[in-house]
């Protein structure tokens, strides 16, 4: 019999023609017209001069052709056990311990546990343990809880642009149970009792009632035993203990009204109660020596808010490692608002360090996404320009006085949007900025005043000293011996809440012993001795002014008496040449005369007219190839940088009395002043305590 009669083609499949001809004419078979037996799925398929055969896909996914079963050499895809495909899933979500403990937490929390005691042995890889008192789970829902895909926090797909929980996957306990021996207790506080569930390898062995407190029980015994692969590449166990307790620490820094316990091998690593605020947990976490350093922060503008706490520019860390940042309660990862703080932190600390930063922002759900990574610890905003200027604004407005005087904030203007979320996690602070302007009340950015700016003012006709050490007096309005107030409030809080004020000192009120070295300036107060760096203070002072008054239009010059010429080595005076924008925008007057010399009629007026020729010799000498001409963002600040230090006064020269003392005025009318703005500290103190010691007192 003819084999067109022997497979007769059912009536829905298309004809060998049809199924060939344009793209647009097809039309796709109904395979559930189609025959299954022996739980195969059969498909038509046609081969090049035959009539169609049956293709079968059996349960274990091989494929039939007809009567005839496809080999291995044939078939080179196949479709993966449910086990593998659950192992593979939880290598993206559990990728050692520390991620485990992470999204064990995370669901406590979801829960709104009040107390959560973690526990650990080999790192983790012996057994992870998290118990807290949170809702709890019924029967139904606990079993539901170790599948796949299954969440109490979403139900669909609108709910993926407003994400409100730390959790919201559904896989994080699925996957923790593929690679471990699992043991899971829960009760809600209405039941009798609890359910108590025992998986190994993310299947099921036994389900039975327990009694257990309402909330639940979670126990992960060996750790990857069944993902070999994985197991090889985990690190040390003390390793994996460290990033299990920095975990710990991320979560208790958002969740300061939480207590957390962390137990390592028996041995207590954690034991944080609640906090009334998020001061008090970092003194928790970190000890009172870094929480004395802290200085708050607070900034909004509609639907964003940045607040928590930075470390004074005093002190510094070898490491990011203290730099946390929290979106809407979540630690995140995120570059451009490390970029953010590394700038506002760029001329207050040496470059290479890294300051101690609690930063948290609220944003509107919908304007932020965390659905990016499988461990949600990247986000994207839907306005991250606008973020990083209030979060880079905020810290600078901070640092720049790092004495002013805590103030109560005052109540946002009627009508003026608040920000999302209330108050911030462990802050007490309210929600706006201090508007210096109509339009600065209107955006909520932090905004700069006049007075924000050190402006010098005209020379008075009384300083008699010309030497290279010359402070040009400031106006009669400026002239106040203390820092400007800041254009940001803070929330008053009792007082046992406050640390003690960071010794910043007022350098002018401080009673003079002399000078050291002839380059640091001797100051006494009541807490110890001081050691002021002179040239570091200086520069300070001058590169404040000079970036002042390149933001108010230009460098101010000062005509010189007399204009002196200046050699210049002829294999460098065509470029030296070229740049000679560079050196009239920085506020030299020089011009060419002749083809290895330069003639100098003007300075900037911050530095004394008769060093102006070294000046300028020294800025030519520390020039690059490129000249002057700025290769990256802020490389004309770093200019500014070095011309500040090249006109300051050294360390070798003896001060008189009246100079050090307007030194000291200056220093303290000067914004981030105790740094000097390569990072390096103005002054060292000696606390009175330590001096004392040393005379075995």
């Amino acid at each position: 019999m003819p084999q067109s009669q022997a497979s007769p083609r059912p009536a829905s499949q298309p004809s060998r023609s049809s199924s060939l001809g344009n793209s647009a004419s097809r039309r796709t078979p109904n395979h559930s017209s189609w025959p299954v037996s022996g739980g195969a799925r059969e498909t038509p398929l046609t081969r090049s001069g035959r009539s169609p055969q049956r293709l079968s896909i059996t349960p274990e996914g091989c494929i039939v052709y007809g009567s005839r079963r496809a080999t291995m050499a044939e078939r080179t895809i196949h479709i993966l056990p449910e086990q593998v495909a659950s192992q593979i899933a939880a290598g993206e979500v559990v990728e050692r311990p520390a991620s485990a403990v992470k999204e064990l937490v995370e669901n406590s929390l979801d829960a709104g546990s009040r107390s959560i005691a973690v526990e650990i042995e080999r790192g983790g890889l012996g057994l992870i343990s998290v118990v807290d008192d949170g809702c709890g789970m019924g029967r139904d829902d606990a079993i539901l809880s170790v599948r796949r895909h299954a969440t109490s926090k979403i139900r669909g797909a609108s709910d993926l642009i407003a994400i409100r929980t730390l959790g919201f996957r559904g896989e994080a306990l699925a996957s923790i149970a593929s690679v471990s021996h699992l043991a899971l207790k829960t009760r809600r506080a209405a039941d009798p009792s609890g359910v108590e569930l025992i998986l190994s390898g993310g299947e099921i062995q036994e389900e039975r009632e327990c009694a257990i407190a309402a909330g639940t029980r979670i126990e992960a015994r060996d750790l990857f035993f069944n993902t070999p692969a994985r197991l090889k590449f985990m690190k040390s166990e003390a390793a994996e203990k460290s990033a299990v307790a920095e975990v710990i620490q991320r979560l208790a820094l958002a969740n300061h009204s939480i207590s957390f316990a962390l137990t390592a091998d028996g041995r207590e690593l954690f034991l944080l109660t609640r906090a009334s605020n998020l001061l008090e947990r970092i003194r928790q976490v970190f000890g009172p020596k870094l929480a004395a350093g802290m200085l708050p922060f607070d900034a909004s503008r509609p639907g964003l808010r940045v607040s928590g706490f930075a470390m004074t520019s005093q002190e510094s860390f070898a490491s990011a490692r203290m730099i946390f940042t929290f979106v809407n309660g979540r630690w995140v990862r995120d570059k451009m608002l490390a970029r953010a703080i590394s700038q506002a932190y760029e001329t207050a600390i040496p470059r290479g360090r890294y300051p101690a930063v609690f930063l948290f922002v609220e944003v509107r759900h919908e304007d932020v996404d965390v659905n990016v990574h499988p461990m949600k610890t990247e986000v994207r905003f839907r306005n991250p320009g606008a973020l990083f200027e209030v979060v880079c604004h905020a810290l600078r407005e901070r640092l720049a006085d790092q004495t002013a005087q805590r103030q109560s904030r005052p109540s946002l203007p009627a009508g003026t949007p608040a920000a999302p979320g209330g108050s911030v996690p462990g802050h007490d602070t309210a929600g706006a900025l201090q508007g210096s302007s109509a339009v600065a009340a209107q955006s909520g950015l932090p905004r700069l005043p006049e007075a924000a700016v050190y402006r010098p003012a005209q020379e008075a006709g009384d300083v008699a000293d010309d030497r290279p050490l010359r402070l040009v007096a400031d106006s009669a309005s400026a002239a106040f011996a203390s820092q400007r107030p800041l254009n940001l409030g803070y929330a008053s809080r009792p007082e046992h809440d406050s640390p003690r004020e960071h010794a910043i000192p007022i350098y002018s009120e401080l009673r003079i012993l002399g000078q050291v070295f002839a380059g640091y300036i001797a100051l006494e107060d009541e807490d110890g001795i001081l050691l002021v760096d002179q040239h570091a203070a200086h520069e300070r002072v001058t590169f404040e002014k000079l970036r002042a008054e390149l933001k108010n239009g230009g460098i101010q010059v000062q005509a010189m008496l007399a204009p002196v010429t200046v050699d210049l080595n002829p294999a460098r005076a065509a470029a030296v040449q070229a740049s000679l924008s560079e050196l009239q925008a920085i506020g030299f007057d020089v011009e060419p005369f002749g083809p290895a010399t330069l003639v100098l009629k003007g300075v900037p007026a911050v530095f004394a007219s008769e060093d102006g020729a070294r000046l300028l010799s020294d800025m030519i000498e520390s020039m690059g190839e490129h000249g002057f001409r700025p290769a990256r963002d802020g490389a004309f600040e770093d200019l500014l940088k070095q011309m500040a230090c090249h006109g300051s006064v050294r360390v070798g020269r003896a001060l008189e009395e009246r100079e050090i003392r307007e030194l000291l005025a200056e220093l303290d009318r000067t914004e981030f002043k105790t740094n000097c703005p390569h990072g390096r500290p103005v002054h060292i103190r000696f606390a009175r305590g330590q001096i004392e010691r040393m005379f075995r007192r």
